[in-house]
């Protein structure tokens, strides 16, 4: 089966992840692109139709993801710690007909598998299979419009907002991209793994958990040039009294606001590092804009940045301090929603090619945008974004839970976390509805305190 109009060819993709090094021992080498592709068009695989792909982060998870492309189907990654509970539910909302991942792993009903070396493709039964075109790739916006939903993009233009992040924070050919960041959230997917496909680098991947101490020994072990981490990341990093070794050259920080003092803390840190302080959203690019904090003024540190090439920013219902929700308009924006959002937030469309990403913004006379916070319910809580509606959709379906209520507080390190309340109809139950809510919800979704509370207590509290 043939796609024709991909931007990238095998033989090219081929040679980029065989150059690529899975710091994961765990992991077996993977399959040929070839051989996956074979497989799925084994399994029937229609042109356009959504293939789940759940795997650790690994050279594994890109060759399924582009083997998907290559036979015509549209990937969409998922965390691969997924419960199979919530993999049905988001195979249904997005019309996923073929899932990809780890033998043995799904107990999910299916109507066909093959194996593909240490994983399977199984075929989900009942899922009314939704189309897309070939080409296409969903990338899942759990944290920002519930667990259900997604963006469709063309990996063209992926690619093309992975070049421009490229050209922003200075990435080369004889770079090595050290990816710690889970490659199913379109900040190490595009800014890491397809920004290093335009340029020719070289990935270096890993995974969770992250520790300074072992941060650092990957870093000068494979030489790495280039990382990017989240706020939560480098706080741990300045408390641990970290400095840099001499091979990294650049430190791109994304996934949320970064505050002053920690920029200054990692510049004082680590003289002569680059520093760039990034800005996206996955309906909006993914990525934005991008700040050179290591060529700033200490004034212009609480700022994103200035838009990358090809994207022009612009303020709507600005209030008299300046401040507005931002709008971005780009060829690179998604091409529309999938899925189910729960939010109710009004990212969406307000002009071709221009989304209202819900952000509020302030632009200076330079260009520069500085954010001011979120319309959007969802928080960003230890570096990974969280929807609290989709937290209290799955906690209402619990047996004997009448009613949830999220709780965002600031606890003792200095970040945002929530407390959920469960609203019992019998408070006997607790352990048995924890036991049942905890294994519905993924690591970064699980609440830092649950109350358990009669149903009585409703509307007193």
């Amino acid at each position: 089966m043939a796609v024709i109009g991909l931007p990238v060819t095998r033989a090219e993709v081929t040679a980029y992840l065989s150059e690529a090094l899975d710091l994961e021992p765990a992991h077996v080498p993977p399959p040929s692109l070839e051989a996956v592709v074979d497989r799925l068009a084994d399994m029937e695989l229609r042109q356009g139709e959504v293939v789940l792909v759940r795997a650790a982060n690994g050279v594994p998870l890109l060759t399924y993801f582009f083997a998907v492309l290559f036979a015509g189907g549209v990937p969409a990654l998922l965390a691969p710690n997924t419960p199979v509970s919530r993999i049905r539910e988001v195979a249904e909302k997005i019309g996923a007909g073929l899932l990809l991942t780890q033998r043995g792993a799904t107990a999910l009903d299916h109507t066909a598998e093959r194996h593909i070396g240490s994983a399977v493709v199984v075929r989900l039964a009942g899922i009314e299979p939704r189309f897309h075109e070939a080409g296409d790739v969903v990338i899942l916006t759990s944290g920002t419009s519930g667990v259900s939903s997604g963006c469709c993009h063309r990996l063209s233009a992926l690619l093309r907002n992975g070049r421009r992040h490229a050209l922003a924070v200075g990435l080369r050919a004889y770079d090595n991209i050290l990816v710690s960041l889970p490659l199913n959230y379109s900040y190490a997917l595009v800014a890491q793994a397809l920004a290093g496909l335009t340029v020719d680098a070289r990935l270096v991947i890993t995974g969770p958990p992250f520790t300074v101490s072992a941060y650092s020994g990957m870093l000068l072990e494979h030489q790495v040039t280039s990382s990017s981490l989240t706020p939560f990341m480098v706080r741990q990093l300045i408390n641990g009294d970290w400095k840099p070794p001499e091979p990294l050259r650049a430190l791109t920080v994304g996934g949320a606001a970064m505050e002053p003092s920690m920029t200054e803390a990692l510049l004082d840190r680590a003289p002569g590092l680059e520093v760039y302080l990034t800005y996206g959203l996955t309906e909006a690019g993914p990525r934005v804009s991008t700040l050179a904090a290591h060529l700033e003024p200490v004034r212009r540190l609480t700022s994103v940045g200035q838009p990358l090439i090809g994207t022009e920013v612009s303020l709507r219902d600005v209030d008299s301090d300046g401040v507005g929700e931002l709008l971005v308009r780009s060829d690179t924006v998604m091409r529309y929603r999938v899925g189910m959002t729960e939010t109710g937030d009004a990212k969406g469309f307000t002009g071709e090619r221009q989304i209202a990403t819900g952000d509020l913004f302030s632009l200076d006379g330079d260009g520069y945008l500085y954010c001011h916070g979120r319309r959007t319910e969802f928080l960003t809580s230890r570096g990974s974004k969280v929807s609290l509606p989709s937290v209290r959709r799955i906690a209402n379906t619990v047996p004997g839970v009448v009613n949830s209520v999220t709780r965002p507080y600031v606890d003792d390190d200095g970040e945002t976390v929530f407390q959920l309340d469960l609203y019992l109809m019998d408070t006997s139950a607790e352990q048995d509805t924890r036991r049942a809510l905890l294994r519905q919800l993924l690591p970064v979704e699980r609440p830092s305190r649950i109350r358990m509370l009669p149903a009585s207590e409703l509307g007193h509290k």
